[in-house]
């Protein structure tokens, strides 16, 4: 065995666990959302699939780099999973997000193993995924200590439960599926559908998402515009990504993870290799082309001038 297949069989024994453990809990968001009729923890399922599903192409990306490929099928584990969450939604919400916990600390736990023996490049991706994890079971430990009120719950929570829900119902905001309190109020869309919640904090914080040139404008729109517009900055992608990076990092106890601006990334290149090129002692060669007498020999000529060349390219 070469070194390189020695590495990747390394790498994949560390990475295919998490994997399938990645699989597994996509099965069983999906089996949760089809069991969820409130459209609000329906979005935040979603999203949580959508980090899952980031999560496993990073970790497929890492092993396919050392020539390897895992199994994406989630096996055994993943039609168990589903079968665990489509038995725990039947019976409550508070069950179902008590038992996706469960499955998003081990995978924490096992993130931070592997993290520990792993450098580079492979250490990059692993935090990230990392991140995502802490984030996911941060927002369902806050969501059971709210349904629950159990002490145990609300005491795993660097800040009190104030400062994600603000209202006696636990409620998930469709941008960073908390409730927290703000300025400017929360909006609400029941009619016409879909149903569409943003909580206070976040109506405030996409307000000083808009550009100055609309930012401006607010209080020339009528209310009913003003509203639509924060709706559907609210709910797009990039406004999506900064409650998590800017408020839900910083909640989970973790550092900001702050876009790179367009102006910084577009410096960030790779180190170009030097185009291959004669030594400075080396002598200029010389091609002699062999043309016959004629036309034939005129046009070859013409074809192979210099100057003719130099214009051209």
């Amino acid at each position: 065995m070469t070194v390189r297949e020695a590495l990747g069989t390394s790498l994949r024994q560390q990475l295919e666990p998490l994997i399938t453990r990645e699989i597994a809990g996509i099965a069983a968001i999906e089996t949760a959302i089809a069991h969820t009729s409130a459209p609000d923890y329906v979005v935040m399922f979603q999203d949580a699939k959508n980090g899952k599903q980031a999560n496993v192409e990073q970790l497929t990306t890492l092993m396919r780099m050392q020539g390897d490929w895992p199994d994406e099928t989630g096996g055994i584990r993943k039609a168990l999973t589903r079968t665990q969450a489509a038995i725990s939604s039947r019976l409550s919400t508070t069950m179902t997000l008590r038992a996706m916990r469960l499955s998003e600390i081990e995978l924490v736990t096992r993130y931070s193993d592997v993290l520990n023996r792993s450098d580079g490049l492979v250490r990059r991706a692993l935090l990230k995924s990392l991140g995502r994890a802490m984030v996911h079971a941060h927002l369902l430990t806050a969501h059971l200590a709210k349904r629950t009120g159990n002490k145990a719950d609300i005491d795993l929570l660097p800040e009190s439960l104030n400062e994600y829900f603000v209202g006696a119902e636990p409620r998930a905001c469709m941008r960073c599926h908390l409730d927290r309190p703000g300025a400017a109020g929360a909006l609400e869309r029941r009619n016409p559908h879909p149903y569409t919640y943003i909580c206070a904090a976040c109506h405030d914080e996409v307000l000083g998402e808009f550009p100055s040139d609309l930012a401006v404008q607010f209080d020339r729109w009528p209310h009913k515009v003003r509203e639509a517009k924060v709706l559907q900055h609210a709910i797009g992608h990039v406004s999506k990504l900064n409650a998590i990076g800017r408020v839900l990092y910083p909640l989970a106890g973790l550092e900001p993870d702050l876009p790179t601006p367009a102006a910084e990334r577009a410096l960030i290149v790779p180190a170009m290799t030097p185009t291959p090129a004669p030594a400075s002692d080396e002598r200029r060669g010389v091609v002699d082309v062999d043309t016959p007498e004629g036309p034939e020999g005129d046009y070859v000529r013409d074809l192979f001038a210099p100057r003719q060349i130099w214009r051209n390219w």
